[in-house]
């Protein structure tokens, strides 16, 4: 039995709603409890909406969600007709906004806040169709197609679809064969609705697995949009390495995102162990790992983490800080990000690929020279074609341009001051995510032939890099200068000009590095520079 269903086992044959007759079902009676509300945001918002005197129901992800337990962050409601008014009054009894979604079709939104800060969305359509169950019976899934009809603390569950049984089986199953062509971004919700409710054990009906695949080419012609926010929600889930495993699998990946499926049997030569695909799905894996680490919701699993985890410790709380901190509206934080600049980093492999002969003899190599620049341009067409914001383009192709950086960084040796600033001169605060970056590059490049002392030795490069930054910023990083462009051109008779910015860039570099220590050896030092050209 699904959680919070009281059932009476009576069968009916049809249901009145606020005067209209729901047909062509027959489901048992069945009731959920909604006093599992009590307490929360929701339950205030449906008690309040209930005193309005309108006939409210329940549908889709709500009920869904109240029956496997899972939180509400929406609730969505239909009516026969009047939902935009029903949505403005339920803005205006909470003290919330209101949105009017589509004029067209009835169909408006109440973005409502607890006293708390906690925010909710209620979502209010007309019926498509003549009747309630003709509206259920065109929605996505099964399992999204049961509505509650709300009366005080219950609600009688309608389902047309048998979508209690699939809940119950957690079973992903289209309710008809005509429900991916009306809306092909459905298959791409297929895969998010799998990685959403991971927790709960949703599979795909292999029927609708079948049907995905056939229609993932109709993605062409869908907004962009809706499938960014789409591919948006799968990258964010937990584990997204399987999800892009399995958009692999069911077609969507090279409709959506082609530049990563290109990836695929695109081999490379030691030290990496895998080929680019399965690279930088183990890549993406570890960063959202990594991430997750830092946020307290991950453990180590293995004496590699350990490692990565005890010296990243004393700086776990700002680093918890800094993913935080918001990119864009579709992105969300730099956690989001940073799982998109995993999955891009390497996308212009494939165009750069080359086998050279050793002189030695040996193994021919494969090399990538150049790939970085490659990557980037793929990475930022991609994400304007979908739609992006530029400030999210720009955070993303940042951490992509510089990647391999930290590993030459840890291959040179420690890093003196004036690498450290060089860095963080290009970088900016995306040289953080950069750094924890190449410990998911590193931890997906050699697999179990990652050695400990490499693997230290990236570790305590990440660990100079965000140490320079979060403790030490105005020593290496943004020292105060010392002097300023008048200075400059008082003291060497110089006149406005590129070469200013150029000389001040040189001395503020000088003084990161520690070789200028005042204003008198700073207008020596630029003296020294203009002196040499």
């Amino acid at each position: 039995m699904v959680d919070g269903i009281v059932v009476y086992g009576i069968v009916v044959y049809g249901i009145v709603i606020d005067g209209f007759l729901l047909m062509h079902f027959t489901p048992s009676s069945q009731t959920l409890d909604l006093s599992i509300l009590d307490g929360t945001f929701a339950g205030q918002v449906l008690q309040r909406l209930q005193s309005l005197g309108v006939p409210l129901v329940l549908v889709g992800g709500s009920v869904r969600d109240l029956l496997l337990g899972r939180p509400l962050r929406d609730l969505d409601l239909v009516v026969p007709s009047g939902a935009l008014a029903l949505a403005r009054a339920a803005a205006s009894a909470m003290q919330g906004a209101f949105v009017a979604l589509d004029e067209a079709r009835d169909t408006g939104r109440a973005l409502l806040t607890a006293p708390d800060g906690q925010r909710l969305v209620v979502d209010v359509a007309a019926w498509r169709g003549p009747t309630l169950a003709a509206d259920l019976a065109a929605r996505d899934f099964t399992i999204n197609a049961l509505a509650v009809q709300v009366t005080g603390a219950a609600g009688q569950i309608v389902d047309v679809t048998g979508g209690l049984a699939d809940l119950e089986a957690r079973l992903l199953r289209v309710p008809s064969p005509q429900a991916l062509p009306a809306d092909p971004v459905r298959c791409l919700r297929a895969v998010r609705l799998l990685a959403e409710l991971s927790p709960w054990g949703l599979r795909l009906e292999q029927e609708t697995g079948r049907q995905v695949r056939r229609h993932a080419p109709l993605l062409a012609a869908c907004a962009n949009e809706r499938v960014r926010d789409e591919l948006v929600r799968i990258l964010a889930a937990p584990t997204p390495s399987r999800w892009l495993n399995i958009l692999s699998q069911l077609g969507l990946l090279v409709e959506t995102l082609p530049e990563a499926a290109a990836l695929r049997g695109v081999q490379q030569s030691a030290p990496h162990f895998w080929d680019v695909f399965d690279h930088t799905n183990r890549t993406l894996g570890y960063a959202a790992w990594l991430a997750g680490w830092i946020a307290g919701r991950e453990a180590p699993a293995d004496a590699l983490d350990v490692a990565v985890c005890q010296m990243l410790a004393p700086h776990r709380p700002a680093l918890a800080r800094h993913l935080a901190e918001a990119v864009g509206v579709a992105l969300g934080d730099r956690r989001g990000a940073l799982r998109w600049a995993a999955l891009c980093h390497d996308w212009g492999k494939p165009a750069t690929r080359t086998v050279a002969a050793r002189p030695d003899g040996g193994p021919e190599r494969t090399q990538f020279l150049g790939h970085e620049d490659v990557s980037v341009s793929l990475t930022r067409e991609a994400l304007r074609r979908l739609r992006f914001s530029e400030a999210e383009v720009r955070w993303v192709t940042t951490i992509v341009a510089g990647h391999m950086r930290p590993h030459h960084l840890a291959a040179a040796g420690p890093p003196s001051r004036r690498a450290i600033h060089r860095y963080f001169r290009d970088l900016d605060a995306a040289g953080v995510d950069t750094a924890l970056l190449s410990l998911a590059d590193l931890r997906a490049m050699a697999g179990p032939g990652l050695q400990l002392a490499d693997w230290q030795r990236q570790i305590d490069l990440v660990v100079a890099l965000i140490d320079a930054y979060f403790t030490r910023p105005l020593e290496t990083i943004r020292p105060t200068p010392l002097v300023d462009g008048r200075a400059l051109m008082a003291h060497l008779a110089l006149r406005p000009g590129p070469q200013i910015g150029q000389l001040l860039a040189a001395v503020l570099e000088a003084q990161a590095a520690g070789e200028v220590t005042s204003r008198e050896e700073a207008l020596a030092h630029a003296r020294q520079l203009v002196a040499a050209k």
